[in-house]
Protein backbone atom coordinates (compact mmCIF):
# COMPACT_ATOMS: atom_id res chain seq x y z
CA UNK A 1 0.00 0.00 0.00
CA UNK A 2 3.28 2.33 1.19
CA UNK A 3 4.49 1.62 -2.48
CA UNK A 4 1.19 2.26 -4.24
CA UNK A 5 0.62 5.45 -2.10
CA UNK A 6 4.34 6.91 -3.10
CA UNK A 7 3.86 6.29 -6.70
CA UNK A 8 1.02 7.90 -6.50
CA UNK A 9 2.20 11.13 -4.93
CA UNK A 10 5.40 10.89 -7.63
CA UNK A 11 2.97 10.86 -10.53
CA UNK A 12 1.16 13.90 -9.30
CA UNK A 13 4.17 15.67 -8.44
CA UNK A 14 5.15 15.07 -12.08
CA UNK A 15 2.08 15.83 -13.52
CA UNK A 16 1.82 19.67 -11.26
CA UNK A 17 5.72 19.88 -12.67
CA UNK A 18 4.64 19.47 -16.40
CA UNK A 19 0.81 21.78 -15.78
CA UNK A 20 3.63 24.60 -14.45
CA UNK A 21 6.02 23.88 -17.45
CA UNK A 22 2.97 24.01 -19.76
CA UNK A 23 1.29 27.17 -18.03
CA UNK A 24 4.50 29.24 -18.27
CA UNK A 25 4.87 28.02 -22.27
CA UNK A 26 1.62 29.65 -22.71
CA UNK A 27 1.61 32.49 -20.64
CA UNK A 28 5.01 33.33 -22.74
CA UNK A 29 3.56 32.59 -25.64
CA UNK A 30 0.60 34.91 -25.32
CA UNK A 31 2.77 37.65 -23.95
CA UNK A 32 5.13 37.69 -27.14
CA UNK A 33 2.04 37.64 -29.57
CA UNK A 34 0.79 40.35 -27.38
CA UNK A 35 4.06 42.24 -28.01
CA UNK A 36 4.11 41.53 -31.85
CA UNK A 37 0.44 42.67 -31.25
CA UNK A 38 1.31 46.38 -30.40
CA UNK A 39 4.42 46.25 -32.53
CA UNK A 40 2.43 45.11 -35.81
CA UNK A 41 -0.67 47.61 -34.53
CA UNK A 42 0.53 50.10 -32.33
CA UNK A 43 1.07 53.90 -33.37
CA UNK A 44 4.58 53.52 -34.65
CA UNK A 45 4.50 52.60 -38.12
CA UNK A 46 8.43 52.35 -38.34
CA UNK A 47 8.10 49.72 -35.61
CA UNK A 48 5.90 47.77 -37.65
CA UNK A 49 8.46 48.02 -40.66
CA UNK A 50 11.61 46.92 -39.08
CA UNK A 51 9.35 44.47 -37.28
CA UNK A 52 7.91 42.62 -40.31
CA UNK A 53 11.00 43.27 -42.48
CA UNK A 54 13.11 41.62 -39.55
CA UNK A 55 10.87 38.31 -38.80
CA UNK A 56 10.54 37.86 -42.89
CA UNK A 57 14.56 37.56 -43.31
CA UNK A 58 14.28 34.42 -41.14
CA UNK A 59 13.79 30.97 -42.81
CA UNK A 60 11.43 29.63 -40.54
CA UNK A 61 9.58 32.47 -38.99
CA UNK A 62 7.97 34.29 -42.42
CA UNK A 63 4.36 33.08 -41.20
CA UNK A 64 4.25 35.83 -38.04
CA UNK A 65 3.53 38.94 -39.86
CA UNK A 66 0.36 37.24 -41.54
CA UNK A 67 -1.25 36.44 -38.50
CA UNK A 68 -1.80 39.73 -37.83
CA UNK A 69 -2.06 41.60 -41.10
CA UNK A 70 -3.75 40.71 -44.82
CA UNK A 71 -1.00 39.40 -46.93
CA UNK A 72 -1.73 42.83 -48.85
CA UNK A 73 -0.70 44.52 -46.28
CA UNK A 74 2.38 42.24 -45.39
CA UNK A 75 3.31 43.05 -48.91
CA UNK A 76 3.10 46.00 -49.07
CA UNK A 77 5.77 46.68 -46.55
CA UNK A 78 7.96 44.36 -48.06
CA UNK A 79 8.13 45.95 -51.19
CA UNK A 80 6.75 49.47 -51.05
CA UNK A 81 7.91 50.75 -54.32
CA UNK A 82 9.46 49.48 -57.23
CA UNK A 83 13.36 50.21 -56.78
CA UNK A 84 15.67 50.42 -59.39
CA UNK A 85 18.04 47.67 -59.40
CA UNK A 86 21.96 48.14 -59.50
CA UNK A 87 23.15 48.57 -62.65
CA UNK A 88 24.57 44.80 -64.21
CA UNK A 89 27.99 44.20 -63.94
CA UNK A 90 30.39 44.91 -66.45
CA UNK A 91 28.95 48.28 -66.80
CA UNK A 92 31.94 49.99 -65.28
CA UNK A 93 34.22 48.17 -62.93
CA UNK A 94 37.40 49.17 -60.76
CA UNK A 95 40.67 48.19 -61.94
CA UNK A 96 43.24 46.79 -59.91
CA UNK A 97 46.76 46.45 -61.03
CA UNK A 98 47.94 43.68 -58.42
CA UNK A 99 49.83 40.76 -58.52
CA UNK A 100 49.73 38.41 -55.88
CA UNK A 101 49.65 41.30 -53.43
CA UNK A 102 51.99 43.56 -55.24
CA UNK A 103 51.46 46.56 -57.57
CA UNK A 104 52.18 45.59 -61.47
CA UNK A 105 52.65 49.35 -62.66
CA UNK A 106 52.58 52.45 -62.15
CA UNK A 107 50.13 54.72 -60.19
CA UNK A 108 46.72 54.13 -62.41
CA UNK A 109 44.45 57.44 -62.93
CA UNK A 110 41.11 57.41 -62.54
CA UNK A 111 38.99 56.12 -65.46
CA UNK A 112 36.92 58.40 -67.40
CA UNK A 113 33.57 56.32 -67.54
CA UNK A 114 31.22 58.15 -65.74
CA UNK A 115 31.30 56.90 -62.12
CA UNK A 116 34.25 54.36 -62.53
CA UNK A 117 36.53 53.83 -59.94
CA UNK A 118 40.21 52.72 -60.28
CA UNK A 119 41.66 50.85 -57.84
CA UNK A 120 45.65 51.19 -57.70
CA UNK A 121 47.32 52.17 -54.35
CA UNK A 122 49.85 49.45 -52.85
CA UNK A 123 49.59 48.43 -49.41
CA UNK A 124 51.37 50.94 -46.92
CA UNK A 125 54.79 49.44 -46.98
CA UNK A 126 55.39 47.44 -43.40
CA UNK A 127 51.96 48.02 -42.50
CA UNK A 128 50.04 45.01 -40.33
CA UNK A 129 48.22 43.31 -43.81
CA UNK A 130 45.25 42.54 -41.81
CA UNK A 131 43.33 43.86 -39.07
CA UNK A 132 40.27 43.08 -36.71
CA UNK A 133 38.46 45.89 -35.19
CA UNK A 134 35.38 46.77 -33.53
CA UNK A 135 32.04 47.78 -34.89
CA UNK A 136 29.33 49.54 -32.49
CA UNK A 137 26.48 51.44 -33.55
CA UNK A 138 22.66 52.06 -31.80
CA UNK A 139 20.88 48.66 -32.26
CA UNK A 140 24.58 46.87 -33.43
CA UNK A 141 28.00 45.53 -32.59
CA UNK A 142 30.38 43.16 -34.34
CA UNK A 143 33.52 42.73 -36.25
CA UNK A 144 35.05 44.15 -39.35
CA UNK A 145 38.30 42.73 -41.14
CA UNK A 146 40.58 44.68 -42.97
CA UNK A 147 42.74 42.62 -45.41
CA UNK A 148 44.96 44.89 -47.06
CA UNK A 149 46.79 42.31 -49.32
CA UNK A 150 43.23 41.52 -51.75
CA UNK A 151 45.08 37.99 -52.72
CA UNK A 152 44.82 36.29 -49.55
CA UNK A 153 41.11 36.38 -49.77
CA UNK A 154 39.37 33.86 -51.52
CA UNK A 155 36.22 31.69 -51.86
CA UNK A 156 35.43 28.45 -50.64
CA UNK A 157 33.57 25.70 -51.84
CA UNK A 158 32.65 22.11 -51.18
CA UNK A 159 33.62 19.93 -54.11
CA UNK A 160 30.20 18.64 -54.95
CA UNK A 161 26.28 20.21 -54.55
CA UNK A 162 23.34 18.72 -54.74
CA UNK A 163 20.83 17.09 -52.65
CA UNK A 164 22.82 13.92 -52.32
CA UNK A 165 25.35 16.19 -50.26
CA UNK A 166 25.72 18.40 -47.33
CA UNK A 167 27.71 21.59 -46.26
CA UNK A 168 30.32 22.24 -44.50
CA UNK A 169 30.41 24.19 -41.18
CA UNK A 170 32.81 27.77 -41.10
CA UNK A 171 35.07 25.55 -39.10
CA UNK A 172 35.71 21.65 -37.24
CA UNK A 173 34.03 21.71 -33.85
CA UNK A 174 35.12 20.08 -31.18
CA UNK A 175 34.56 15.87 -31.48
CA UNK A 176 34.18 16.03 -35.40
CA UNK A 177 35.99 13.98 -37.75
CA UNK A 178 35.18 16.53 -40.90
CA UNK A 179 36.96 19.35 -41.32
CA UNK A 180 35.31 22.70 -41.69
CA UNK A 181 36.12 25.26 -44.31
CA UNK A 182 38.67 26.89 -42.20
CA UNK A 183 40.88 23.59 -42.28
CA UNK A 184 39.80 22.20 -45.75
CA UNK A 185 41.51 25.47 -47.08
CA UNK A 186 44.27 26.18 -44.03
CA UNK A 187 42.59 29.64 -43.20
CA UNK A 188 43.29 32.21 -40.68
CA UNK A 189 40.35 33.41 -40.96
CA UNK A 190 36.78 33.52 -42.16
CA UNK A 191 33.32 33.96 -42.95
CA UNK A 192 29.91 32.60 -44.25
CA UNK A 193 29.40 33.45 -47.57
CA UNK A 194 26.38 33.10 -49.96
CA UNK A 195 22.68 31.45 -49.80
CA UNK A 196 21.71 28.07 -49.46
CA UNK A 197 18.23 26.30 -49.87
CA UNK A 198 17.16 26.38 -46.14
CA UNK A 199 13.02 25.43 -46.06
CA UNK A 200 11.77 26.48 -42.69
CA UNK A 201 15.52 26.56 -41.25
CA UNK A 202 16.40 23.36 -41.71
CA UNK A 203 18.86 23.14 -44.75
CA UNK A 204 21.82 21.55 -44.76
CA UNK A 205 23.80 23.34 -47.15
CA UNK A 206 24.56 21.13 -49.75
CA UNK A 207 22.42 22.97 -52.38
CA UNK A 208 23.08 26.67 -53.19
CA UNK A 209 20.67 29.36 -53.59
CA UNK A 210 22.42 31.43 -56.37
CA UNK A 211 25.24 30.91 -58.42
CA UNK A 212 28.73 29.21 -57.30
CA UNK A 213 32.12 30.22 -59.45
CA UNK A 214 34.60 27.96 -58.87
CA UNK A 215 38.24 28.09 -60.42
CA UNK A 216 36.51 30.13 -63.95
CA UNK A 217 33.58 27.85 -64.29
CA UNK A 218 30.02 27.35 -62.85
CA UNK A 219 30.15 24.93 -60.23
CA UNK A 220 26.63 25.59 -59.39
CA UNK A 221 23.53 27.25 -61.70
CA UNK A 222 23.57 28.13 -65.51
CA UNK A 223 24.69 30.41 -68.06
CA UNK A 224 21.47 31.81 -68.92
CA UNK A 225 19.86 32.33 -65.90
CA UNK A 226 19.77 35.72 -64.27
CA UNK A 227 21.31 36.31 -61.05
CA UNK A 228 20.47 38.71 -58.35
CA UNK A 229 23.66 40.19 -56.25
CA UNK A 230 26.82 37.94 -56.94
CA UNK A 231 29.62 38.42 -55.52
CA UNK A 232 32.70 37.54 -57.14
CA UNK A 233 36.80 38.15 -57.42
CA UNK A 234 38.57 37.82 -60.97
CA UNK A 235 42.35 36.51 -61.22
CA UNK A 236 43.55 40.09 -60.32
CA UNK A 237 41.71 40.22 -57.10
CA UNK A 238 38.98 42.70 -57.94
CA UNK A 239 35.76 42.31 -56.55
CA UNK A 240 32.84 42.59 -59.08
CA UNK A 241 28.98 43.25 -57.16
CA UNK A 242 26.00 43.19 -59.04
CA UNK A 243 22.74 41.28 -61.27
CA UNK A 244 23.76 39.16 -63.90
CA UNK A 245 23.39 36.27 -65.77
CA UNK A 246 26.22 33.73 -64.91
CA UNK A 247 28.02 34.01 -68.34
CA UNK A 248 28.20 37.49 -67.82
CA UNK A 249 30.26 36.57 -64.63
CA UNK A 250 32.51 34.68 -66.54
CA UNK A 251 32.82 36.94 -69.54
CA UNK A 252 34.13 39.35 -66.61
CA UNK A 253 36.73 37.11 -65.80
CA UNK A 254 35.06 35.66 -62.54
CA UNK A 255 37.59 32.93 -61.06
CA UNK A 256 35.31 32.52 -58.05
CA UNK A 257 31.89 34.17 -57.11
CA UNK A 258 28.12 33.22 -55.07
CA UNK A 259 25.20 34.98 -54.84
CA UNK A 260 22.84 35.91 -52.51
CA UNK A 261 19.34 36.82 -52.91
CA UNK A 262 17.65 39.45 -52.63
CA UNK A 263 21.46 41.08 -51.91
CA UNK A 264 21.43 43.99 -52.18
CA UNK A 265 24.56 45.48 -53.87
CA UNK A 266 25.51 48.21 -50.89
CA UNK A 267 28.16 50.42 -52.96
CA UNK A 268 28.47 50.17 -56.40
CA UNK A 269 31.42 52.31 -58.24
CA UNK A 270 32.01 54.18 -54.95
CA UNK A 271 28.36 54.93 -54.92
CA UNK A 272 26.46 54.28 -51.72
CA UNK A 273 22.93 52.85 -52.58
CA UNK A 274 20.09 54.13 -50.07
CA UNK A 275 16.81 53.24 -48.93
CA UNK A 276 17.71 49.33 -49.20
CA UNK A 277 15.02 48.65 -45.89
CA UNK A 278 15.40 45.55 -44.23
CA UNK A 279 15.13 44.46 -40.79
CA UNK A 280 17.58 44.68 -37.82
CA UNK A 281 19.30 41.09 -37.82
CA UNK A 282 22.41 39.55 -38.04
CA UNK A 283 24.84 40.61 -41.09
CA UNK A 284 27.50 39.44 -43.20
CA UNK A 285 29.19 41.77 -45.95
CA UNK A 286 31.85 42.26 -48.21
CA UNK A 287 33.81 45.83 -49.96
CA UNK A 288 36.59 46.84 -51.23
CA UNK A 289 38.12 50.29 -51.67
CA UNK A 290 40.04 52.22 -53.90
CA UNK A 291 43.82 50.65 -52.95
CA UNK A 292 42.48 46.76 -52.74
CA UNK A 293 41.78 46.36 -49.48
CA UNK A 294 38.98 43.72 -48.60
CA UNK A 295 36.43 44.58 -46.16
CA UNK A 296 34.82 41.71 -44.41
CA UNK A 297 32.27 42.56 -41.43
CA UNK A 298 30.00 40.34 -39.72
CA UNK A 299 27.09 42.57 -37.43
CA UNK A 300 25.45 40.22 -34.15
CA UNK A 301 21.87 40.26 -34.03
CA UNK A 302 18.83 38.97 -32.21
CA UNK A 303 20.80 39.41 -28.93
CA UNK A 304 19.43 41.86 -26.02
CA UNK A 305 22.82 43.79 -26.63
CA UNK A 306 23.00 43.78 -30.15
CA UNK A 307 19.73 43.66 -31.75
CA UNK A 308 20.75 43.79 -35.40
CA UNK A 309 21.51 45.80 -38.39
CA UNK A 310 19.62 47.19 -41.38
CA UNK A 311 20.63 47.17 -45.24
CA UNK A 312 21.09 50.99 -44.57
CA UNK A 313 23.45 50.37 -41.54
CA UNK A 314 25.77 48.39 -43.48
CA UNK A 315 25.69 50.40 -46.53
CA UNK A 316 26.85 53.18 -44.60
CA UNK A 317 29.63 51.52 -42.79
CA UNK A 318 31.00 49.92 -45.60
CA UNK A 319 31.02 53.24 -47.80
CA UNK A 320 32.59 55.23 -44.28
CA UNK A 321 35.32 53.06 -44.55
CA UNK A 322 36.18 53.50 -48.14
CA UNK A 323 34.54 50.99 -50.08
CA UNK A 324 33.64 51.63 -53.81
CA UNK A 325 31.63 48.10 -54.12
CA UNK A 326 30.11 46.40 -51.31
CA UNK A 327 27.41 43.84 -51.10
CA UNK A 328 25.61 41.61 -48.52
CA UNK A 329 26.28 38.36 -47.44
CA UNK A 330 23.97 35.64 -46.31
CA UNK A 331 22.73 36.94 -43.40
CA UNK A 332 20.71 35.39 -40.35
CA UNK A 333 21.84 32.63 -38.04
CA UNK A 334 24.20 31.87 -40.76
CA UNK A 335 26.51 35.25 -40.13
CA UNK A 336 29.77 33.93 -38.42
CA UNK A 337 33.39 35.62 -38.10
CA UNK A 338 36.58 33.23 -37.11
CA UNK A 339 40.27 34.27 -36.70
CA UNK A 340 43.15 32.98 -35.52
CA UNK A 341 41.37 29.52 -33.78
CA UNK A 342 38.65 31.42 -32.34
CA UNK A 343 34.96 32.64 -33.08
CA UNK A 344 35.12 36.40 -32.74
CA UNK A 345 32.03 37.06 -33.59
CA UNK A 346 28.61 35.42 -31.82
CA UNK A 347 25.85 33.46 -33.90
CA UNK A 348 22.50 33.75 -33.56
CA UNK A 349 21.32 30.29 -33.74
CA UNK A 350 20.25 28.13 -30.96
CA UNK A 351 21.76 25.48 -31.84
CA UNK A 352 25.10 26.39 -32.84
CA UNK A 353 26.84 27.05 -36.67
CA UNK A 354 25.17 26.22 -40.05
CA UNK A 355 26.50 23.99 -42.57
CA UNK A 356 27.13 26.12 -45.79
CA UNK A 357 27.54 26.13 -49.09
CA UNK A 358 30.38 28.52 -49.82
CA UNK A 359 32.58 30.38 -46.89
CA UNK A 360 34.51 33.86 -47.23
CA UNK A 361 38.17 32.62 -46.45
CA UNK A 362 41.02 34.80 -45.63
CA UNK A 363 44.24 32.63 -46.33
CA UNK A 364 47.56 32.86 -44.37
Amino acid sequence: MRNKNSASGALRTVGHILLILLATVLLVAVFLLAVMGILIHGPSSEARRLFVLSVNETSALKFIPHIYLSDEKVEAILHPAAEESPSAAGDVFVELPFENGVQAGDDAQSGEGAGQVVVSAEPSAGAEWLEVVDIKGATFKGKMMIIHDPSKVIVGTLDNYGAAYHGLYLYRRAGDNEDGFIEKYNAIGGTNAGGFYDPGGGGNGGIPDGLVIRDGAIAYGYPDNWYINVIGFDADHILHVGDMYGRTALELGMTSAVSFTPGPVLVQNGVMRTGLGGGMNPRTCIGQTADGTILLMVLEGRKPDSLGATYDDIARIMYEYGAVNAANLDGGSSSLMYYKGEQITRGSNLIGMRQMSTAILVLN
